[in-house]
C-alpha cells in the first residue's frame, strides 16, 4: 500500500461516536511495512496547559495558553512537541516530510525563554497501528480519509472545527485527483 507518511487522516463521517476516533485528526510521522503506523491526533484537547507541564519541571511558563492536545489513547505519558523545522531541541526527529518532533526536557526551557518554533503543538500520548491495520482501516466504510497536511489545519485549528476543515480538505484533494 502506498505510504501514509505525512498525511492527515481525517475520521470518515459514519464513524461511530463511541470510537475514541470520532472527529478526530491524526497527524501521520511514522509509517512502515514492519513496524506500523504512529500518529499524533491533532484535535483532541486536554485540561492540561504547557504552562503546567513547564511547572511539573520547575521551569516558569509565561502563558495559560496552549492547550496539550491527547495525542492518542497509546503512552499516555509521553510528551511529545510536534513543530515547523528549523528549530530543534536534544532529541528532535524528523516526522514526515514537512515537519519534526521533539522530546526531552530542554524544549521546555527553550519555549519558556520565547525560543519557540513558528509552529508547534504539544501532545500527551500517541495513535498507533499494528502493520497492516490501518490499510485495513482504510478501506472500511467506517474508516479514515487522507489528505496532505498543511500548516492551516496542523496548527490553526482544533477540535471539531478542525475536523471539519480538515475533511473539507480530503474532499476537495480526492476530487482534485479526477481531474
Amino acid at each position: 500500500m502506498e505510504s501514509k507518511l505525512g498525511k492527515m487522516l481525517v475520521a470518515h463521517p459514519n464513524l461511530p461516536r463511541r470510537d475514541w476516533f470520532y472527529k478526530t485528526v491524526i497527524y501521520i510521522y511514522s509509517d512502515s511495512l514492519q513496524q506500523g503506523t504512529l500518529g499524533l491526533t491533532l484535535n483532541v484537547d486536554t485540561t492540561i496547559t504547557v504552562k503546567q507541564l513547564c511547572k511539573d519541571k520547575g521551569i516558569i511558563y509565561p502563558s495559560e495558553y496552549p492547550s496539550v492536545n491527547k495525542g492518542g489513547p497509546v503512552t499516555e505519558q509521553s510528551i511529545i512537541m510536534l513543530h515547523t523545522p528549523g528549530w530543534t531541541s536534544q532529541n528532535t526527529i524528523p516526522a514526515g516530510p514537512k515537519y519534526t518532533m521533539s522530546s526531552d526536557p530542554l524544549m521546555f526551557e527553550k519555549i519558556s525563554l520565547g525560543n519557540q518554533p513558528a509552529y508547534w503543538r504539544m501532545f500527551l500520548g500517541l495513535s498507533a497501528w499494528a502493520p497492516g491495520q490501518l490499510d485495513r482501516e482504510l478501506g472500511s466504510s467506517f474508516g479514515w480519509l487522507t489528505c496532505e497536511a498543511n500548516d492551516d489545519i496542523m496548527f490553526n485549528y482544533s477540535g471539531e472545527e478542525q475536523w471539519e476543515a480538515a475533511l473539507a480538505l480530503s474532499s476537495q484533494q480526492m476530487i482534485n485527483s479526477f481531474f
